[in-house]
């Protein structure tokens, strides 16, 4: 079989076939005709390698920071709680946008929106786009959920997110991501109209499909966390404000109806020893009376707590430890919000555009700059899954902490591997070098003795 002779001129339009001239003769040679002079080539080599450099270090920064997250709840066991079993969960959706659907959209844009592996692999491609991003949001949404149960309702709060209880809600968020973007690939195929170029690859324009999809991956879970972080917010505020007035209500319905506990806290004295005595009141309510030994809170070791309840029923639980943990909560449920912040201004522009695509088809830009927006848009959606880690080691002691261990553990154990490697060698040495030294050892006499 001859080879045939290629010849490039241009290699930035490598891939834009309107260009390319055809020459039939007895050996076949492709002569690709440019319409670009030199300083423009260079001009146009440039833009791509910066093109290139910027998305491919928000691809390792999105892998990178989402794997740390992963590792640090894995290795560290104070990180082992349900919240951070649905952080672990979102970071492995966005280190997997970071490692699958990145870097062929990098190289998607580096050859001018030209695709080169295939019509399959564009379909599966952009179904993963739709699982691993629907995954990210959805595990925000339920992670907000799980904030707005441990705020609200503390006591209640650990019987009702158990780890058991975790896992099941985040089977659920993948199962419904998969539902949402694998069928996906038989509508698109179903609903085409007509046939898709070898070099592209577009995203599917079925009105019906657009709709669905963004309600049900976007708009839906923003409406549940907007309206769990206002409920998150006012009732931060309301306990915030009742513990600096030195009580604290919340509702006892592990105690058989929903009646509301009023915790009056007293601080003050020097004894070591710490008490909660709970008394009833006429009013239905119980009134705790805390006598702390040089705390401004409520202490993280107060033994179990007997609540006298009407009708003479004394129950034991844990009560000042669980209120111990308002602080932590407040200020997770504050750095969770940055987070869901950062994702409205990351998604929001994508699913608005994505709702026009379907609603008012080519009525606002013309198509080349529909491509360009569409880029510009997307990825910023897909910048969402690098922003995450880093407002964690911002805001979140905890994983800073585990990152700090995590990384200087790296360093540590790349040094002890050199160090191994250089008393290996070490150990090799004594037996030449003492060949080779042994005449410098011998006194003067000595030689002149021999």
């Amino acid at each position: 079989m001859e080879h045939l002779p290629v010849t490039f001129v241009d290699a930035i339009d490598f891939y834009n076939s309107s260009n390319w001239t055809f020459i039939e003769d007895n050996d076949v040679t492709l002569d690709y005709v440019s319409n670009f002079t030199l300083e423009r080539w260079l001009e146009l080599a440039q833009q791509r390698t910066l093109l290139l450099s910027t998305l491919s270090l928000f691809s390792l920064v999105t892998v990178f920071g989402n794997a740390l997250v992963m590792i640090a709840v894995v290795r560290e066991r104070y990180l082992h709680t349900s919240t951070n079993y649905f952080i672990m969960s979102l970071a492995l959706a966005d280190c997997l946008v970071g490692l699958v659907v990145m870097p062929f959209s990098a190289l998607y844009e580096l050859l001018d929106q030209n695709w080169i592996f295939g019509l399959n692999w564009c379909d599966t491609w952009r179904s993963l786009d739709v699982l691993f991003s629907t995954a990210s949001i959805l595990n925000l949404c339920v992670i907000s959920l799980d904030r707005y149960w441990a705020i609200t309702d503390p006591l209640t709060y650990p019987s009702r997110m158990s780890t058991r209880k975790a896992y099941i809600w985040i089977t659920t968020v993948w199962i419904c991501s998969g539902g949402i973007s694998f069928p996906a690939i038989l509508w698109w195929r179903a609903v085409r109209n007509e046939e898709v170029p070898m070099n592209k690859c577009p995203f599917t324009d079925s009105k019906t499909y657009l709709i669905f999809s963004s309600t049900i991956s976007f708009y839906l879970p923003l409406l549940v966390m907007v309206f769990t972080y206002f409920k998150i917010y006012r009732a931060a505020v309301v306990q915030t404000k009742s513990l600096k007035l030195g009580t604290k209500q919340v509702m006892a319905g592990s105690m058989g109806g929903d009646k509301e506990l009023t915790l009056r806290i007293h601080r003050g004295g020097t004894d070591q020893h710490r008490h909660i005595a709970l008394h009833h009141t006429p009013s239905d309510d119980v009134e705790l009376e805390n006598m702390m030994s040089g705390h401004n809170g409520i202490s993280r070791q107060t033994s179990n707590t007997r609540i006298i309840h009407k009708g003479h029923m004394v129950k034991n639980f844990s009560l000042s430890r669980k209120l111990s943990k308002f602080a932590k909560e407040k200020k997770a449920a504050k750095t969770l919000g940055i987070v869901m912040g950062v994702f409205i201004i990351c998604w929001l522009p994508f699913f608005v555009v994505n709702l026009l695509a379907a609603v008012c088809t080519k009525c606002m830009w013309s198509e080349q700059d529909e491509e360009i927006i569409s880029a510009v848009v997307t990825w910023l959606g897909w910048i969402n899954s690098g922003m995450n880690p880093v407002i964690y080691a911002c805001w979140s002691r905890d994983f800073r902490r585990a990152f700090g261990r995590i990384l200087c553990s790296c360093v540590s154990r790349k040094y002890r591997r050199r160090h191994r490697n250089h008393m290996r060698i070490c150990r090799r040495q004594p037996y030449t070098t003492t060949m080779v030294l042994a005449p410098a050892t011998l006194g003067y006499s000595t030689v002149n003795q021999l």
